[in-house]
C-alpha cells in the first residue's frame, strides 16, 4: 500500500500549489469518455510495458468487450492526436483485432486528462499504471527503481516535499522491500558490464549478483575472465566471505625446480568449480602436497601437471600390484582346470568329439579344442580367470554332458575315476541237462570212490564286502561326530523344521565352522554323508527298514515326494558363478520347494539326497548311545 500513501502525498502536493489533481485518479469528480480513432492514438516513447503475448487479452475483449477506457492526453506535437497516459496493452489488442476484420473496435473509449502536467509526473503516472497490470523481473524492477528516484527528485526541485526517506517512498512506489531496493541499487551501481548483462537477461539470480556486486570491480573481471560459467549463489558468498578474510588466490608456493607458482587463477577456477559443501583450496597448499590431488575417489581435476604426473605414477603401480594379485590367483585357477581337462580327455576321446563340439560346464561354453589346450597347459592371462573353468562337481549340466560323453554322472561330480559305465552284470550259465544214467560206465564201488577226495574242490571263500555304515537320525542325547556336517530336525505349528549346522569345540556351529548357531532347538540329528568321500552307507528308514541311497546329481529327482537335502547354486554377477547353499527342502513330485506348500527354490540344484522319515516316537530311542530298543 506504500505507492497510494506517496499518491496521497503527491495529491496534497498538487493542491497546495493549486493544480488539478484528477491525473492521479485520486478526483472524486465525474469524467467523461470520449471515442477517439484508433489511428489518432500514440504510445508513449517512455512506456516501458512488454506488448508481447496479447492473444489472451485480444480474445478476452472481442468477448466481453472493453471494460476499461483508455486514459489520453492531447500531443502538444501533433494537433488532432494524442498520446496514451495508460492502455497501452489494451490499445495494441484492439488494434490486432480491428487488423483481422472487427471494425467495431476502430473508435476506442477513452478518458482524456485536460490539464497540464509536468513531463516528471505524466512518465511517474506510467509507471504506476504498468506496476498494475505487469509482472517485472528483478533486473526491471531495479531499473524502474532508479527512474523513480530520478522521477521523485525532479518533483522534489519543482517544489514537491516527501516526509521521510527518499530510499523508503521509492521502495513504496515500486511495491518491494527496502532491503530489496538496496540490494538492487548495490547490483545496478557495482556490477560490471560482463555480469549487468546476464544479469538484465534475466540468466544471473539475483543473489549471485548481489554477492558478485559487493566484490571490487577488479576482482569481478578477473572471475569473469577466469570462469567459463557464472558460479552458483552459495560459491558466490563463499568467495565474497573469503575475499573479505584476505584470500586473493594469488600462491606464494615454489615448484620443485625452485620457480614462482603462477597457477592463481587455476586456483580460483578450482574453487568456483567444486561443490558448495566442499572446501576452498585458495592456492594455500602446493598440489604435490594436497590430499585431494593423492586421492582414490574424486581426485581434484586442476591439479597441476606435475601432481598429474606423481598421481598416474601411484596408480600404474596399483595397477601393477592387483594385475600380479589377480596373475597368481589366476594361475591356481588355471592349474584345477588343467588338472580336470586331462581328467575329461580320455571320455572325450572315447566318445569321438571334434574339436568344434561345444560342451556346457558351469556359467561358459568351452570347446574339445579349448579343453585339449588346456589339458596342455596352454592358458591366456592368468589375471583374466577369476574361476576354475572346469571343476568337479560343477558341470551345471551332468546328465546332458554324461550323455553326450559317454560317462556316467559320478565321473563329472569327481566321485568316481573310471568314466565308463560298470559293466552289465553276466547271465547265470546254463546247467548242463543231466546225463542218462544207463550211458554212464559203471565202475566197482571201490573205484567209484577212488580219488573223491583228491578232486574234490575246496569251497572258496566268499569275499568279504566293505562295511556298510548305517546312517540314521538321532536323538537328541547323542553327540554327534566332531566336525562332520549335521542335519537338525524339529516340529513346531507350521510343520518340520531342518537346520544345516556343523559340531564343533562340544556346540553347533554354522557349516563353515566359523559363528556358533545359537537359539538352536531341535529333537533330533542326522549325519549328512560328504557327497566326494567315496564311503559307502544307508540311510535308515523308521521302523528298522534300511535303504540304499546317496547323493544324486542335479538334473536328477526323486522319484516320489519326499525330504531332502540339497545344494544349490546362487545366482552370481557379471558373468561369475554363484555361491553354493545347502539346505533341507520338499520335493513336490516336480520341482523342489523352500517347505511343504511353500515357495519354488528357483536356484540351480548341483545334488541332492531323500532323507529318510523321521521316528514320530522319539521314546524309542536310546539316549545313552545304544542300539535302537
Amino acid at each position: 500500500m506504500g505507492d497510494f500513501r506517496l499518491a496521497e502525498v503527491l495529491r496534497g502536493q498538487l493542491q497546495n500549489a493549486g493544480k488539478n489533481v484528477s491525473n492521479l485518479d485520486t478526483s472524486d469528480s465525474p469524467q467523461q469518455i470520449e471515442y477517439i480513432d484508433i489511428g489518432l492514438l500514440d504510445g508513449d516513447p517512455r512506456n516501458r510495458r512488454d506488448l508481447r503475448g496479447l492473444e489472451e487479452l485480444a480474445a478476452n475483449i472481442e468477448l466481453l468487450g472493453l471494460r476499461q477506457p483508455l486514459r489520453v492526453r492531447e500531443n502538444p506535437e501533433s494537433p488532432g492526436r494524442f498520446i496514451i497516459v495508460s492502455g497501452h496493452r489494451r490499445r495494441a489488442a484492439l488494434q490486432r483485432l480491428v487488423d483481422d476484420g472487427r471494425v467495431d473496435f476502430a473508435r476506442v473509449p477513452c478518458i482524456r486528462d485536460v490539464s497540464a502536467q509536468s513531463s516528471a509526473l505524466q512518465e511517474l503516472r506510467l509507471i504506476f499504471d504498468n506496476l498494475d497490470t505487469q509482472p517485472y523481473s528483478s533486473a526491471e524492477k531495479a531499473k524502474i527503481a532508479a527512474r523513480v528516484e530520478e522521477l521523485l527528485y525532479v518533483l522534489k526541485e519543482e517544489g514537491m516535499e516527501f516526509p521521510g526517506r527518499m530510499r523508503d517512498q521509492v521502495a513504496a512506489a515500486c511495491r518491494i522491500s527496502a532491503p530489496k531496493l538496496a540490494r538492487l541499487k548495490v547490483i545496478r551501481e557495482k556490477l560490471v558490464p560482463q555480469y549487468m548483462g546476464l544479469f538484465e537477461k534475466g540468466t544471473l539470480p539475483e543473489q549471485t549478483a548481489y554477492a558478485l556486486a559487493r566484490l571490487p570491480e577488479v576482482f569481478q573481471k578477473r572471475l569473469a575472465n577466469a570462469l567459463s560459467e557464472v558460479p552458483s549463489g552459495s560459491i558466490a558468498e563463499k568467495v565474497l566471505k573469503k575475499y573479505n578474510e584476505g584470500w586473493r588466490w594469488e600462491p606464494a608456493l615454489q615448484c620443485p625446480d625452485g620457480k614462482p607458482c603462477k597457477r592463481g587463477d587455476t586456483f580460483l577456477r578450482r574453487d568456483c568449480e567444486t561443490h558448495s559443501w566442499e572446501s576452498f583450496c585458495g592456492g594455500n597448499t602446493c598440489c604435490l602436497k594436497c590430499e585431494k590431488s593423492k586421492a582414490g575417489y574424486s581426485p581434484c581435476e586442476r591439479m597441476c601437471s606435475k601432481a598429474k604426473a606423481q598421481r598416474k605414477v601411484k596408480k600404474d603401480e596399483e595397477a601393477e600390484a592387483a594385475h600380479k594379485r589377480k596373475q597368481k590367483n589366476g594361475r591356481t585357477y588355471q592349474k584345477e582346470t588343467q588338472i580336470y581337462a586331462k581328467r575329461l580327455l580320455p571320455a572325450i576321446d572315447a566318445a569321438g568329439l571334434p574339436e568344434e563340439e561345444s560342451i556346457h560346464w558351469h556359467w561358459d561354453n568351452c570347446t574339445v579344442a579349448d579343453i585339449r589346450r588346456w589339458a596342455a597347459g596352454e592358458f591366456d592371462d592368468p589375471a583374466g580367470w577369476d574361476w576354475a573353468r572346469l571343476e568337479p562337481g560343477k558341470c551345471g549340466e551332468e546328465v546332458k554332458v554324461a550323455i553326450l560323453l559317454g560317462c556316467t554322472t559320478d565321473f563329472l561330480m569327481g566321485l568316481a575315476d573310471d568314466f565308463r559305465p560298470p559293466a552289465a552284470p553276466e547271465p547265470p550259465a546254463q546247467e548242463e541237462p543231466a546225463q542218462n544214467v544207463s550211458n554212464l560206465d559203471t565202475f566197482p564201488e571201490e573205484e567209484q570212490g577212488e580219488g573223491l577226495e583228491d578232486e574234490a574242490e575246496e569251497p572258496e571263500e566268499e569275499a568279504e564286502e566293505p562295511p556298510v555304515r548305517r546312517v540314521r537320525w538321532e536323538s537328541r542325547g547323542r553327540t554327534p561326530p566332531e566336525g562332520k556336517p549335521v542335519l537338525t530336525y524339529a516340529l513346531n505349528n507350521d510343520g518340520p523344521v531342518y537346520r544345516a549346522v556343523m559340531w564343533k569345540d562340544g556346540q553347533f556351529k554354522f557349516p563353515n565352522g566359523k559363528k556358533f548357531a545359537t537359539g538352536l532347538q531341535y529333537i533330533q540329528w542326522l549325519e549328512i554323508p560328504l557327497p566326494s568321500s567315496g564311503e559307502e552307507f544307508q540311510l535308515e528308514r523308521a521302523e528298522g527298514q534300511l535303504v540304499l541311497s546317496g547323493w544324486m546329481p542335479g538334473g536328477t529327482f526323486p522319484r516320489q515326494p519326499c525330504e531332502a537335502v540339497a545344494d544349490f547354486r546362487s545366482a552370481g554377477e557379471a558373468g561369475r558363478p554363484g555361491a553354493r547353499i545347502r539346505r533341507a527342502c520338499w520335493f513336490d513330485g516336480e520341482a523342489f520347494l523352500f517347505k511343504r506348500h511353500g515357495a519354488k527354490i528357483d536356484a540351480e540344484c548341483v545334488r541332492w539326497m531323500a532323507l529318510p522319515p523321521v521316528e514320530d516316537d522319539v521314546s524309542k530311542l536310546d539316549t545313552n548311545g545304544g542300539e535302537r530298543v
